[in-house]
């Protein structure tokens, strides 16, 4: 299959924020079954690491969904939960040229910014028998939880085989938009830890690529609500074939899993451990406008196999450019001749 104008460059333009990315969702916080880490965040070409420089990348997030169990909410416990999110999230991602044990360096830095909008109901069982049932809305639009990540990124070349694996950790910062009692808040008011690692292998003739993206979060206690959110674990796959004219479509998905119990919460809830599937198609453009390489990446995910936390459908579009110039190749070259010209 033969490509053409410096796939590679314009690809680093998006696969960068599949990488190093790790924002914040539709955080109805960890204790109500939500991880602070960005489910589908990192997908195609996950464990690759363009050129050394810089890179911006806006991913819009728009996610809505349902649970009919209860959830502990910022102090709350309610049922029949509606929730949805459209969040900005800007990120900032630097790929040094730092050699560490024999791979490439790479930072990066996010910042979301959005919408959250939680329904729910909660009753109260009175002594005489008699149940009073209350609605609850909230609504909130603010910044969530900033993080700061790192990652450390190898590659092997064999002929059109090309492998690559990296390892990543990201922090997150409790500061984003919380507030105790209220159903709809962007930041999870608790410090956590995700921790990682990646592999991509390809066959760049046939355009063929497959990742996958192994992960843990560990979360620190809400000091303000007493609650403490287990371990989760998160895979997440990607599996696409790269077509003329600078498209390519394929699968993703992903598992989430809580590994540990929660505590501090009402003993009837028991150690809340969530889980939820998701999958859907992904569809990317490459092209050059104004002389920068410029990437579109439009995911879908559909949840299913929920427990103890929302689950429906949540979409990415993402938009990626290098802040640096790039090399381009010649009319004609094919994805194998620029991976290799890509490459320091």
């Amino acid at each position: 299959m033969v490509w053409s104008q410096g796939r590679v460059a314009v690809a680093a333009a998006w696969v960068l924020p599949l990488i190093l990315s790790f924002a914040v969702g539709p955080a109805i916080a960890a204790e109500g079954g939500k991880s602070p880490y960005l489910l589908g965040k990192r997908g195609p070409l996950a464990a690759f690491l363009p050129k050394p420089g810089w890179y911006l990348t806006d991913d819009v997030y728009f996610y809505d969904g349902h649970s009919d169990d209860f959830l502990p909410i910022a102090d709350r416990i309610v049922q029949d939960v509606d929730a949805s999110a459209a969040i900005n999230v800007v990120q900032l991602s630097w790929i040094t040229d730092l050699d560490a044990i024999g791979g490439r360096l790479a930072l990066s830095a996010v910042l979301p910014f959005g919408q959250v909008d939680v329904r729910g109901g909660g009753s109260v069982t009175l002594p005489d028998g008699t149940v009073i049932g209350r609605n609850l809305k909230d609504s909130v639009t603010g910044f969530g939880d900033p993080a700061i990540g790192a990652s450390l990124g190898w590659k092997k070349r064999d002929g059109d085989r090309f492998r690559a694996w990296s390892v990543y950790s990201s922090v997150f910062f409790p500061v984003g938009d919380y507030e105790v009692g209220r159903l709809a808040n962007l930041g999870s008011n608790h410090w956590a830890l995700d921790v990682g690692g990646a592999w991509t292998m390809a066959n760049f003739k046939g355009g063929r690529e497959v990742s996958a993206v192994l992960g843990f979060t560990f979360n620190d206690g809400n000091d303000d609500t007493g609650y403490d959110s287990g371990t989760d674990m998160h895979l997440e796959l990607a599996a696409k074939q790269h077509l003329p004219k600078n498209w390519s479509m394929g699968l993703v998905g992903y598992w989430y899993e809580q590994l540990t119990g929660d505590s501090g919460g009402a003993p009837f809830l028991g150690d809340f451990k969530g889980r939820v599937f998701g999958l859907g198609p992904e569809l990317s453009y490459q092209a050059k406008i104004g002389g920068l390489p410029i990437g579109l990446d439009l995911r879908w995910y559909h949840e299913f196999g929920a427990e103890n936390r929302v689950a429906g459908d949540g979409v990415f579009l993402t938009f990626s450019v290098p802040l640096e110039a790039q090399a381009t190749t010649a009319k004609g070259q094919d994805w194998s001749e620029d991976q290799q010209a890509a490459q320091p």
